[in-house]
């Protein structure tokens, strides 16, 4: 007759001394830790504003599916490391025409002329900063 095989039991004093060594290894990566965690959280913010116009776009039904969002979040990260604005040159939600998020109708702009912009066409009120 076959014996029944034994569930896995961790060994408690195994995993108290694994945890002290952890701690120990924190302790002495401590400045290289907190610079990855910079690092990671200044390339998320590019990731996170390009999600947040994506989202906002498929809400209004203007995202559609043959748009390129590997270059849409290509430009919100270039925004974020210039400092600029990703603007929409034919807004969203615009009055006598509205546009959709695509490379195509997205370019930088610096934030005085984004806000001078509003929800206008931007053909004609503001040029696009060069790249």
């Amino acid at each position: 007759m076959k014996s029944k095989k034994q569930p896995y039991q961790p060994d408690p004093a195994k995993k108290l001394e694994q945890e002290k060594l952890y701690a120990l290894w924190r302790a002495e990566h401590e400045d290289e830790l907190a610079e990855y965690a910079k690092e990671s959280a200044l390339a998320a913010q590019g990731k996170n504003a390009a999600y947040v116009a994506r989202h906002r776009a498929k809400q209004l039904n203007a995202l559609p599916a043959w748009a390129d969002l590997t270059a849409i979040d290509k430009l919100y990260a270039e925004a974020l490391a210039t400092g600029l604005h990703v603007d929409h040159i034919y807004p969203l939600q615009g009055e006598t025409v509205c546009g959709l998020h695509v490379p195509l109708n997205l370019h930088l702009l610096s934030r005085l002329e984004n806000l001078r912009k509003g929800n206008r066409s931007g053909h004609r009120t503001a040029a696009p900063v060069r790249r």
